[in-house]
């Protein structure tokens, strides 16, 4: 079961210059990296793996005006961002995106553990991966004309994944859906409905 925030955090890539430098575009080189034509691209790590009861915090109780039992944050961290040229255009290069559980905000009422609630979190999290995962490919596939717009697109982008990974992780929790894991049938589609979209590479939807 998930508190009223979003498991997916507001997330932006570390596109900054270093302190005292010109912002290059809002990355850390005044010139892209890399050759003419290259084979790097963006990758994610963290996903798909299990999640464990030691990535969240035990709590005694729930917090004030909570009525669920356990919350999962999951960020996504990228790694140093390199630009390069391709044909003329400019594409991100050698990153590797970190998705993992934020425990700060992760927490579990400790004497509510079981395998079920687990599962229900497992469920926000595999949803969470599945549009990063479509980030990626994005992102991968991404060509601008210039540093400028390709830092635009890369936010622009980020942002629109994590507002559908927020959109989606809502109905999940909805009470038309599993109502926080409660309803038993509706979570077992939801988890056979995340285990065909991790396996046939399609978006991630609500089950019919």
């Amino acid at each position: 079961m998930c508190g009223s925030q979003s498991p997916a955090r507001s997330n932006n890539p570390a596109l900054v210059s270093p302190h005292g430098s010109p912002p290059y575009a809002g990355f850390r080189s005044a010139q892209p990296q890399g050759v003419t034509v290259s084979a790097t691209s963006p990758t994610l790590s963290g996903w798909p793996r299990q999640i464990v009861w030691r990535e969240f915090r035990d709590l005694g109780s729930r917090p004030s005006g909570i009525s669920e039992d356990a919350q999962v944050a999951v960020e996504l961290r990228p790694s140093r961002i390199s630009v390069e040229r391709e044909n003329g255009q400019f594409k991100l290069g050698n990153v590797t995106f970190s998705m993992g559980v934020n425990r700060q905000d992760s927490w579990v009422v400790a004497d509510q553990k079981s395998t079920a609630l687990l599962a229900h979190e497992q469920g926000h999290y595999d949803i969470v991966g599945l549009c990063y995962r479509d980030l990626i490919a994005e992102l991968q596939r991404l060509r601008a004309s210039s540093q400028n717009q390709l830092a635009r697109e890369v936010r622009r982008i980020m942002g629109q994944y994590d507002q559908l990974a927020d959109t989606l992780s809502d109905e999940y929790d909805s009470s038309q859906e599993t109502d926080h894991g409660r309803n038993s049938s509706r979570q077992q589609a939801w988890e056979k409905q995340i285990q065909n979209c991790m396996q046939s590479g399609r978006r991630i939807a609500a089950p019919p």
